[in-house]
């Protein structure tokens, strides 16, 4: 369990540094005066200061920030710098980049894992084997068939195909419309799906490719991070709809317990399920980042939209309370998924 926490807290700690360091880097190319890196929050253990900038690591392991010269709305007090470098004085699209800098390197980064995952693993096209063993004469499948849609949604891998057909609405149907390539052309095919309701299939079988070219790996890469991104939006969506529970949301102490699952199965792949792990945790982390939610990067930049939309900046005192007071409801909500996961452990 040492292992797991500690590995735990370095992949965290590496996500954390790459989100800031995208914001450092993407302010510091505009111009924009950057008071301080920070790696933590609370009480600072460590800083140094090389030039201009402060590098801190602080106490407590729950994020991270980068403070820029006009970005808070709360003001910290002090004289600007040269407000000629002030992040608020950027032209919006600039601070847009900045913004969505962050978030953009977690994604970019997950997607470069699940390359070095695939290459060295495998990936699951959605070419068909064949029906599966006791449906050869009912199934509307071919060997060679290659699923493009299912339920009119794009497929480009195995897994593709088995969030769609996971769905509740198409759960409920007793077929569903599937679009595949055979034999050079588009066919629609009205797929019977077979089993009961919540565990329905279509009883086809895939076959995957093993160590795939570096080419086919990134392209997989690009489509496994798509996955996620998807994932999340739609778990964002279940969450705000009502058909997921807060219950089911996952903190820090729940992802150590994954990991030291994941970590104690003694196989050679193992490594490669950790940085799939992480592959998707980082992907989540940027995801969540660019939800138009105040206190959030995504938040920052619905402000921006506001202030495009009305011609003028929001009063600095009306953002602050609302990050304030959103950034309060984040915290009570990260401190009850906290003590759920506890409470799920002891259990």
């Amino acid at each position: 369990m040492v292992f797991s926490i500690v590995i735990t807290i370095l992949a965290l700690g590496a996500m954390i540094c790459i989100h800031e360091m995208g914001h450092m880097v993407a302010a510091k190319c505009f111009g924009v005066y950057v008071k301080e890196f920070s790696i933590g929050m609370g009480p600072k253990l460590f800083s140094i200061r090389p030039r201009e900038t402060v590098y801190s690591l602080r106490l407590l392991p729950i994020g991270g920030y980068v403070q820029m010269e006009g970005e808070g709305y709360d003001g910290d007090g002090e004289e600007p710098v040269d407000t000629s470098r002030s992040f608020r004085h950027l032209k919006p699209w600039k601070r847009f980049i900045i913004l969505a800098a962050g978030a953009t390197l977690n994604v970019i980064l997950g997607l470069v894992i699940f390359a070095v995952v695939n290459i060295n693993s495998s990936v699951v096209p959605t070419v068909i084997t064949g029906p599966s063993e006791g449906y050869e004469k009912v199934s509307v499948f071919k060997a060679g068939d290659e699923i493009l849609r299912v339920g009119g949604s794009r497929t480009h891998t195995y897994q593709d195909v088995v969030m769609k057909l996971s769905e509740p609405e198409i759960q409920k149907r007793d077929s569903v419309d599937v679009v595949v390539r055979r034999d050079g052309k588009k066919l629609t095919l009205d797929a019977p799906l077979y089993g009961k309701e919540g565990g329905k299939l279509m009883m086809v079988g895939f076959e995957a490719i093993y160590k795939p070219g570096f080419f086919t790996s990134l392209r997989y890469a690009v489509y496994d991070t798509g996955f996620v991104v998807k994932a999340v939006v739609g778990a964002v969506g279940d969450l705000i709809t009502g058909r997921q529970s807060v219950d089911s949301l996952s903190g820090p102490v729940e992802i150590v317990s994954v990991v030291d699952d994941v970590s104690s199965a003694k196989s050679p792949y193992t490594w490669l399920s950790l940085l799939s792990l992480f592959a998707l945790i980082t992907v989540n982390l940027g995801v969540f980042n660019l939800l138009p939610i105040p206190a959030l990067d995504g938040g920052q930049i619905l402000f921006l939209l506001i202030e495009k939309i009305i011609g003028k900046e929001i009063k600095p005192s009306v953002a602050g309370t609302i990050n304030t007071v959103f950034f309060a409801l984040l915290m009570l909500l990260a401190v009850y998924v906290t003590v759920d996961d506890i409470a799920g452990l002891i259990k």
